[in-house]
């Protein structure tokens, strides 16, 4: 089955043509022949969008449209789950981290407290 935008970009390329072929065949001015040409494809647009409208609205393939909301459900748990693993796993190596940090400072007599300080703003 055809897509509708394949649909409308169809008719709106016929259109153009048919109203090349109308202009040249009237033997009109150069400008009269630009300005036929568009309205005879506008008018090929507007009926290639009323009639793929007309076809979506009382077709009954509506039913392929649907999604399977259990499924997506389940994986976008699934993937929560372990995104919520790994943020564990890195806020626990970062308070590791900065114990140890905290022992090697101490160990050397250095100021913890600014080096605290800025790992608890990171934190927060």
């Amino acid at each position: 089955m055809i897509k509708t935008e394949n649909f409308i970009y169809f008719l709106t390329v016929c259109g153009f043509f048919i109203g090349l072929i109308f202009s040249v065949l009237s033997h009109i001015e150069p400008i009269h022949m630009v300005w036929s040409t568009i309205i005879i494809t506008v008018l090929f647009y507007i009926v290639s969008l009323a009639s793929s409208g007309f076809f979506i609205k009382n077709s009954e393939l509506k039913a392929s449209y649907t999604l399977k909301s259990d499924f997506y459900d389940y994986q976008l748990g699934k993937a929560m789950g372990q995104i919520e693993k790994r943020e564990n796993f890195l806020r626990d190596s970062q308070r590791y981290i900065r114990d140890l940090e905290r022992e090697l400072y101490q160990a050397n007599e250095f100021d913890v407290e600014q080096s605290t300080k800025n790992t608890k703003e990171e934190i927060e």
